[in-house]
């Protein structure tokens, strides 16, 4: 197992109960959204798995759409004729396993659509966390989630039997104040690190200083002038589309 699975609840149980609102969930969501209403189809049933209702007003009141945690969608019985999968498929110790499961809850002919964070997510914090830990302890923990390629997505769908698949991302450039700012905004979303082997004592404060000038130093968001205004966070979604 890679994920502390029971983490990652507490981590979007409080992500909750902060009731900030989620930029990428929302940009992810509309996307979907888009998608569906683009296919122009004809649906009876829907199940959003997602780590909290969304609106999504432009799919229709005809639809009925039941909403599901990752957690629990197992619990689910009946046949539906589209899933769509909100950020979740990053944090499962068995993927393949857990998209064959979502695939036996559609219909004949039934359609997957999911997003999930990809390889490229936080490459800055990432790379900053690696050099600060080797330069003061000579080795480094994973303080960020591995995520996946969108070839790993791609393949995956295909080895549980999805039909005309396509996989495609998104990259998204975030710009915050300070690396605090962007640590508290991971929180608010509930994606902060749940890797079993992680660290679970707070970073060491020479550690997390000199990775603060390392994201500070490399990853600086400049402004036309030429002068430092903050820094940059990279986001990559992974779009997956696949039928039944």
């Amino acid at each position: 197992m890679l994920f502390d699975l029971n983490q990652v609840k507490k981590n979007r149980r409080r992500a909750k109960k902060l009731g900030k609102k989620n930029f990428l969930l929302h940009v992810a969501c509309k996307n979907l959204e888009g998608r569906v209403a683009e296919l122009g189809l004809s649906l009876g049933d829907v199940m959003v798995l997602s780590a909290k209702e969304i609106d999504f007003t432009e799919l229709g009141r005809e639809l009925i759409i039941k909403y599901s945690d990752y957690f629990n969608h197992g619990l689910i019985k009946k046949k539906v004729d589209l899933i769509l999968n909100i950020l979740n498929l990053h944090w499962s110790n068995d993927p393949k396993k857990d998209l064959s499961n979502q695939m036996d809850l559609l219909k004949p002919g039934g359609i997957f659509i999911g997003c999930l964070f990809g390889a490229d997510t936080l490459n800055e914090l990432r790379d900053s966390f690696f050099k600060a830990e080797l330069q003061i302890s000579g080795k480094a923990r994973p303080r960020i989630s591995p995520l996946p390629e969108i070839r790993d997505i791609g393949n995956l769908a295909q080895n549980v039997g999805m039909k005309r698949v396509v996989a495609d991302k998104e990259t998204i450039t975030l710009e915050y104040k300070t690396v605090i700012e962007l640590l508290n905004n991971l929180r608010e979303m509930g994606e902060t690190n749940s890797v079993l082997e992680r660290n679970k004592v707070f970073s060491r404060r020479d550690v997390f200083d000199l990775m603060e000038k390392y994201y500070n130093k490399n990853y600086a968001n400049e402004i036309n002038d030429g002068n430092n205004s903050g820094i940059k966070a990279t986001f990559e979604i992974i779009y997956l589309y696949g039928e039944k």
